[in-house]
């Protein structure tokens, strides 16, 4: 125990700065009144339990990790957010029709809970779906391309030339031959995964050692043994290295994918309030998806450790 909370003095001083901040973040959220009328309108429960979390999330790693960056990480944003209370308390911000108050920024959390969690399940299924099989069929056609010369000659020439397109481009062509808007962003976002993983696959392909593949054909084995028992296993830990780059690039077609017309999806959460002016849930939209997108890229990675924990 005395071990985990060891820290440096310098850790020890930084750490007390960011408690401070949180603290009279919260005073202020609870006991100042507003310059303006907002007041009346948005509460500051849910707020202040987003700076309790944030607090705690951040002692648990500071203490687990012992990374100086961490404690940095904290000062910024409890400062951030003390700054951003700060102009609404002595009236230097009066309308939050553009810039919302942080209590009504995470209020919007309370008020449309159901209608957000519910939209980030139909993201996730998106996600998952175009994800999925753009990583499975990046891979096999990149082995088949990667380790057979004709295919390779006829495949990488078209793919370095489709890569240049931006996969949104493609959204208004997808939405006339599929059938329903939800397969056009899922084909959006398997465009945006499926081409640099496939490149990518060939590529680690070429980097294999010729004397890996000459000791197995001494041995007897044929095309499709060399490609399932000799080759994948050699690619598959770069495969995985790269799903966190691959899982970028489809987070950044997802919400695009998403404005195309389905009527479910953080995306649609985001365009739905757009049109109503409100950029209080707008904002909440967008938060929303940087923690959903950290979360899983954060379990990619964790999962990607303990699968090639060698690497690492």
């Amino acid at each position: 125990m005395k071990k985990f909370f060891h820290l440096d003095k310098g850790a020890w001083i930084e750490f007390g700065l960011a408690t401070v901040l949180m603290i009279v973040n919260v005073i202020l959220a609870l006991h100042l009144p507003y310059y303006t009328e907002h007041k009346r309108y948005y509460e500051s429960n849910a707020y202040v339990v987003v700076l309790i979390g944030a607090f705690v999330l951040y002692v648990l790693t500071l203490f687990k990790g012992k990374k100086k960056s961490t404690n940095d990480i904290a000062v910024v944003l409890f400062g951030f957010f003390l700054l951003w209370e700060v102009s609404y308390k002595v009236g230097w911000v009066h309308n939050d029709l553009l810039i919302p108050s942080p209590e009504g920024l995470f209020h919007v959390f309370i008020e449309k809970g159901p209608e957000i969690s519910k939209d980030v399940w139909g993201s996730i299924q998106l996600l998952f779906w175009g994800f999925l099989l753009a990583v499975v069929f990046g891979t096999v056609l990149g082995l088949l391309a990667g380790w057979i010369p004709r295919v390779r000659e006829v495949l990488l020439p078209i793919s370095n030339v489709i890569t240049l397109i931006p996969p949104l481009m493609f959204s208004a062509y997808m939405i006339m031959i599929l059938t329903t808007f939800r397969q056009a962003a899922i084909a959006v976002i398997f465009f945006a995964v499926f081409w640099p993983t496939f490149q990518g696959t060939v590529q680690r392909v070429g980097q294999i050692d010729p004397q890996i593949t000459q000791a197995a054909r001494t041995m007897g084995v044929g095309t499709f043994g060399m490609l399932r028992k000799v080759i994948f296993p050699y690619c598959l830990p770069g495969i995985l290295m790269s799903l966190s780059k691959s899982l970028r690039g489809a987070f950044m077609c997802l919400a695009g994918a998403e404005m195309l017309g389905v009527n479910l999806g953080i995306g649609y959460f985001i365009e739905k309030y757009k049109s109503f002016a409100d950029y209080r849930c707008v904002l909440a939209g967008i938060v929303t998806v940087g923690v959903v997108t950290t979360v899983i890229d954060l379990a990619v990675n964790k999962l990607k450790k303990s699968l090639i924990h060698w690497e690492y």
